[in-house]
């Protein structure tokens, strides 16, 4: 069974819920990503529920619903996030398997409304070794490219978006982020050389309650070398190590509610190293969220 010895089948009884999004009709590079919901809990059933540092991870416990099903038109799209808006309103964290980065302008979009629902300002971290901040790409909306955009259009306010990783631009990307410098840029140099500083910022920033928060994870914010099976890898990239510092501080001190990882993509991979890493930055936060519960 999927992540064995975390899982029930009722959902009023779990403390996540992980839906997978098996998509990669918008990928522009190399595909397969659409096949990462079902590697990551294959490989799930063999790993152990505990941290690297022997903690039991065992008293959380996880609903795997399923998959969602996503077409690349925009009446599909908007589909998906009515759906995932009922989802969040359950108030569990979330967490979305994708696919590429495309499925996340229908989960981040329902984000928005359930945390202005709320009466939250919604934040948005986006880890990734692009902008994805294009308005269009490869001629359509609905990119793994354009997810940020949607988000602003669908009313995340610009200086509420947050960046990590950075390090590849396409012209509309320099042209936008060039006008708009309320949008937080960080880079993989600044990720690897100065990571205390940026989490410090972002802590100061985002530490009060009125916030709720969606962490965007594309595997390919991680230098390739460690993150092989991606469509787009992008030399000079953060750190394993770092990644996983990022994520941990973020989950363990911040309002994060929901959060999706995307763009791994099985067959890409080099002996499922990528796919491995994903699970074991997971599993580090599945601790760090029992821990937040009080399990």
């Amino acid at each position: 069974m999927a992540f064995r010895d975390l899982t029930v089948k009722n959902i009023e009884e779990a403390d996540i819920i992980i839906a997978g999004i098996p998509y990669d009709l918008s990928a522009s590079v190399g595909k397969g990503t659409a096949e990462a919901p079902k590697r990551l809990r294959e490989l799930s059933e063999y790993l152990p529920p505990y941290t690297m540092g022997m903690d039991d991870i065992k008293p959380l416990k996880i609903a795997d619903i399923g998959d969602y099903h996503l077409e690349k038109n925009e009446e599909s799209f908007e589909k998906l996030s009515e759906e995932v808006y009922e989802l969040l309103k359950k108030d569990k964290f979330t967490l979305f398997l994708g696919g590429d980065h495309a499925v996340a302008i229908s989960t981040e979009k329902a984000f928005i409304k359930k945390a202005q629902d709320n009466h939250k300002t919604p934040v948005l971290l986006h880890l990734d070794a692009h902008a994805d901040i294009c308005d269009f790409y490869d001629g359509s909306i609905l990119s793994h490219a354009t997810p940020v955009k949607r988000a602003i259009d669908n009313g995340i306010a610009k200086e509420n978006v947050v960046m990590f990783g950075i390090r590849s631009y396409e012209d509309q990307e320099v042209e936008y982020l060039n006008k708009n410098k309320e949008i937080k840029v960080f880079n993989a140099n600044d990720l690897n050389d100065r990571l205390d500083e940026v989490i410090k910022y972002i802590k100061d920033k985002y530490s009060d309650s009125k916030y709720e928060i969606h962490l965007s994870f594309d595997i390919d914010m991680v230098d390739p070398s460690y993150a092989p099976g991606t469509g787009t890898p992008e030399h000079f990239g953060v750190e394993s190590k770092n990644a996983l510092k990022l994520v941990e501080e973020f989950i363990k001190d911040l309002n994060i509610t929901s959060m999706d990882l995307v763009e791994i993509s099985p067959a890409l991979d080099v002996n499922d190293i990528t796919s491995w890493l994903g699970l074991k930055i997971l599993y580090e936060l599945f601790y760090l969220l029992k821990v937040k519960l009080g399990k």
